[in-house]
C-alpha cells in the first residue's frame, strides 16, 4: 500500500518526529519531480532576469539540510563550520554560486541529496517528540528544533516554485505529451522504474502497460541500475517511446505513443 500522501506513524520514528518526515519526504518528492530528466545544460541555464540556476538551487537544498543537521543534531558548536568552504557557494547562491555551481549532471546533485537526507533521517530516528519540541533560542526570539525542520522543507518548497519557472524556459518541458502512466522507482535506493498507475483509456493501458510493473528498458536503455529520476520521460505529444517490461515470469516490449494533453 503507498502511503505518498498519508501523513502518519512511520516505523522508526516518534509520532511528531515521522509526521514531520513525511512532510519532508513529500516535498522531496516534488522536487525531484520538478528536476527529473534535466541535461547538464539545463541545469545550468539562467534564463534572462533570474539569479539562481536550478543546480545552484538543488546544491542550496544540500547546504541548508547540512546547515540545520549542525544546528539541530550538535554535530558542531558553529553550524557554519559544517558548511566549510565546500558548502559556501550552495547556502549563499549570488555570485559565488554562479561561479561555482555548474558543470554538473543531473545525478550528481541527485545523489548529494540523497546523502544528506539519509543522514537526518538516521539522527531523527534517534531523537524523540521531547527533542523536538524542546523550546530553544532561534532568530532573536523562541523556537524549536520541530520549527527548524519545518523551515528546512518550506525553504526547499518556496525554492521549488522558483524551479518550476526556470523549466518553463526549457524546449524539453514544453508542449508535453501524455503517456498516461505514472512511474515511479523501483528500489528504496531510488533506482530503476515501476509503474505506479495507468490511466483508464490512455496510450499506456492501449498499449497493454499494466500497474506493478517493472520497466527493464526504456527507449533501449537498461533501467534497471540508474536513477530514476535521471531518466527523461516528459517528450512531446507524437513521440513514442518503447518499454521492456518484466511482469511476474514474462518479459514484455510495449510502444507507448504519447498524445496532446487533454487529446
Amino acid at each position: 500500500m503507498t502511503t505518498r500522501y498519508l501523513i502518519g506513524d512511520l516505523e522508526g520514528f516518534t509520532p511528531q518526529i515521522a509526521r514531520l518526515v513525511g512532510m519532508m519526504n513529500y516535498t522531496r518528492q516534488t522536487t525531484l519531480q520538478a528536476v527529473q530528466g534535466l541535461t547538464e545544460g539545463e541545469l545550468d541555464l539562467r534564463p534572462e532576469g533570474h539569479s539562481n540556476s536550478v543546480g545552484m538551487l538543488l546544491e542550496h537544498f544540500c547546504a541548508v539540510e547540512i546547515y540545520y543537521q549542525a544546528a539541530t543534531f550538535g554535530t558542531h558548536a558553529d553550524p557554519e563550520d559544517a558548511l566549510g568552504e565546500r558548502w559556501q557557494a550552495g547556502i549563499n547562491l549570488g555570485q559565488l554560486g554562479q561561479e561555482q555551481i555548474r558543470g554538473h549532471e543531473l545525478g550528481y546533485y541527485l545523489r548529494n541529496l540523497a546523502e544528506i537526507r539519509a543522514e537526518t533521517l538516521r539522527r531523527l530516528a534517534e531523537k524523540d517528540d521531547a527533542w523536538l519540541e524542546e523550546p530553544l533560542p532561534f532568530w532573536g526570539d523562541t523556537g524549536n528544533r520541530y520549527f527548524m525542520w519545518f523551515h528546512v522543507f518550506e525553504d526547499e518548497l518556496n525554492h521549488r516554485g522558483q524551479i518550476r519557472l526556470l523549466t518553463q524556459h526549457l524546449p524539453s518541458r514544453k508542449e508535453r505529451g501524455m503517456l498516461g502512466a505514472g512511474f515511479e522507482p523501483a528500489t528504496p535506493e531510488g533506482l530503476g522504474m515501476r509503474c505506479r498507475e495507468v490511466w483508464e483509456g490512455s496510450p499506456a493501458a492501449q498499449a497493454g502497460l499494466q500497474q506493478g510493473d517493472l520497466v527493464l528498458e526504456y527507449d533501449g536503455q537498461d533501467v534497471t541500475e540508474r536513477l530514476f529520476y535521471e531518466l527523461l520521460l516528459a517528450r512531446p505529444a507524437g513521440v513514442s517511446s518503447r518499454f521492456v517490461v518484466g511482469r511476474g515470469a514474462e518479459r514484455l516490449e510495449l510502444t507507448v505513443e504519447r498524445v496532446t494533453v487533454g487529446g
